[in-house]
């Protein structure tokens, strides 16, 4: 039955996915299964040539993006159309049995707005090369959220609640790690599942393209840029009676702290105020006796 004639589905399953991807119609027969009042939104890389197919054959909505995305921007996309109370994010290019497909919505229907899958960091990963598993945990323990350890947006699966997308905002989706700061300070109500361990998943011949590690690091340093500067420790209000210079030391210029101490030599307080007030005092009977 098309799921399209429900106003309102109750999931939407969201898949970026490559042109050529061999398991699609595989995939398709698991996510129709999750429930019975179930969209799904496949984006398509470029121009996809099953669109009349897959519309036709499984009531589904084929978005093509005419260009060359990376998975999160084509689930960010996938996203702005989504209508369910529940919207799971998969890998088109993966193979999940059903019923791990179901824990996330029915995470999301007990009441969590996020469900995000752990980092398996030996997936794709040779010895001596470098993973994104340390940027995960750093930022998680950053929002201490310690206990999520490397749970991340970059994961696929993950789920949202329709509450949690909204605040979210699906533009953010683009930007994982920022989409895990918001997500966390907006108090939203987080949980993992471990990644699905399965042997000689089918994998498409024209892949979504997928990050850098280095892009990866990078977003991480944003988003916690964007976290220490989101606080309200300091930012850009007056810091007693310090202010922050350039220093220009070792052909390296840093931040260095400058005290004014003529109030304290004043007032006689801080490190060595004392001892400064009693130099002045001195100072000026020396002045006076010269006169």
């Amino acid at each position: 039955m098309d799921n399209r004639i429900y106003d309102r589905p109750a999931v939407s399953v969201i898949i970026p996915m490559s042109d050529n991807t061999r398991n699609m119609k595989k995939l398709l027969s698991v996510v129709k299964r999750i429930d019975p009042h179930t969209e799904v939104i496949v984006v398509c890389n470029g121009v996809s040539s099953q669109e009349a197919n897959l519309s036709n054959e499984w009531g589904v909505l084929v978005l093509s993006t005419g260009l060359e995305v990376d998975s999160h921007e084509a689930i960010a996309i996938g996203s702005a159309h989504a209508r369910g109370d529940v919207v799971l994010f998969i890998d088109g290019r993966l193979a999940m049995p059903l019923l791990y497909l179901k824990k996330y919505v029915t995470l999301v229907k007990k009441g969590w707005d996020v469900i995000i899958t752990t980092c398996s960091d030996h997936w794709g990963f040779k010895r001596g090369e470098r993973s994104a598993h340390s940027a995960y945990c750093l930022l998680n323990h950053l929002l201490g959220q310690k206990s999520m350890g490397s749970a991340s947006f970059e994961n696929i699966p993950f789920a949202l609640s329709r509450n949690a997308l909204e605040a979210i905002g699906f533009k953010t989706l683009c930007h994982p790690a920022v989409a895990m700061v918001q997500a966390s300070v907006m108090g939203l109500k987080m949980t993992t599942i471990a990644p699905f361990a399965a042997e000689n998943q089918p994998m498409g011949t024209r892949d979504i393209v997928q990050k850098d590690i280095r892009t990866i690091y990078r977003e991480h340093a944003k988003a916690i840029q964007l976290l220490t500067g989101g606080t309200k420790q300091r930012r850009a209000e007056q810091d007693g009676q310090r202010h922050r210079d350039l220093v220009h030391a070792s052909d390296v210029l840093h931040l260095r702290s400058v005290i004014h101490l003529e109030s304290r030599v004043k007032e006689g307080g801080g490190r060595g105020g004392k001892r400064k007030a009693k130099y002045a005092r001195s100072h000026k009977k020396t002045q006076r006796r010269a006169h």
